[in-house]
């Protein structure tokens, strides 16, 4: 779970939902004290950042992570279930799923993680269409942001909104459906404030780091798919050269295939002797993400990189 710095998510959610200091803080605390604790000059008490993120219509359970209590059972059975999500086993995740819902709590926060997490299983299941997964996660996201679309594509566009990890990964879903519907500058929007939001530096470095790695790649892929392939390789490298230099391997082979892709469309537009170069550079790229991959047992991301090495090489690699 993330940490959040309380001055900059007040502030931040202050200035999205157009509220002056002087009426957030009426009633609660001084005008001076508001703008001290803003600024991280001032530690707030835990009942002073309720009232305040109330009267903004932000409950603090927002920022709470899923609460598996002192059911140690329950507790493993998350820790499995989420395993099974990263390797991408939803059969399994699904069966782990069933239990924790009949345990879990209900809590804002717990009912929106089963919310997200059960739509998620049952889409990549192929149980649900990409528009049912959709409006599965708009209802999740609806339980602590109502208006949340505002945000996104209304008159609040504009205004950065720190958005807790439980939200993002929300987003990140949604991104994913719009990108299956074919819905792609809906998809580049939600990567974009997702981006924008974990700049704000309201989130401790590590999870805004490790999240926005995650959303370059994302961000790549709906730029490179619209031909836009000088921005999507701006993208994959800036999210590559951050996880190279922070020594992360979250995402990194998404990252290396998204750049060598991007790098390998863009060498048809030059001359020989750069695309025969650029060539191989890319081919060594994907090589070098098919070793990691292995070496990880990420079987998804394996047979992916098989895939484009064949198709972009006409090669197999083992």
């Amino acid at each position: 779970m993330a940490n959040y710095k309380a001055g900059d998510v007040i502030r931040l959610t202050r200035n999205a939902v157009g509220m002056t200091q002087e009426k957030l803080s009426d009633g609660i605390c001084s005008v001076e004290t508001l703008s001290r604790i803003e600024n991280g000059r001032h530690k707030i008490k835990r009942d002073t950042y309720r009232k305040l993120m109330e009267r903004m219509g932000r409950g603090i359970h927002d920022n709470c992570a899923v609460c598996m209590g002192r059911d140690m059972s329950l507790l493993e059975e998350y820790i499995l279930f989420e395993d099974a999500l990263v390797k991408r086993e939803y059969d399994i995740a699904k069966r782990y799923l069933a239990h924790i819902c009949e345990k879990i709590s209900d809590s804002v926060v717990d009912r929106q993680y089963l919310k997200r997490v059960g739509a998620l299983v049952d889409y990549e299941l192929g149980e649900i269409s990409a528009q049912a997964f959709l409006q599965q996660l708009q209802k999740a996201m609806e339980m602590t942001i109502p208006a949340y679309e505002s945000y996104l594509w209304g008159e609040q566009r504009d205004n950065i909104y720190p958005y807790r990890e439980q939200e993002i990964l929300i987003l990140m879903g949604m991104g994913i459906a719009y990108y299956d519907m074919g819905e792609l500058d809906k998809d580049i929007i939600i990567y974009e404030t997702i981006i924008r939001s974990l700049d704000a530096g309201y989130m401790d470095e590590k999870n805004a780091a490790e999240l926005k790695l995650i959303n370059l790649a994302n961000l790549a892929r709906p730029l490179g798919k619209l031909e836009r392939y000088e921005e999507a390789l701006a993208k994959a490298e800036e999210g590559l050269n951050m996880a190279v230099s922070r020594g992360y391997a979250h995402a990194l082979v998404e990252l290396m295939m998204q750049t060598a892709g991007n790098r390998l469309k863009l060498a048809r537009r030059k001359e020989f002797v750069e695309k025969e170069q650029e060539l191989l550079n890319s081919k060594k790229m994907m090589r070098q993400a098919y070793y990691i991959a292995a070496a990880r047992k990420d079987k998804h991301n394996i047979n992916l990189i098989k895939e484009n090495i064949k198709y972009f090489f006409d090669e197999e690699i083992s």
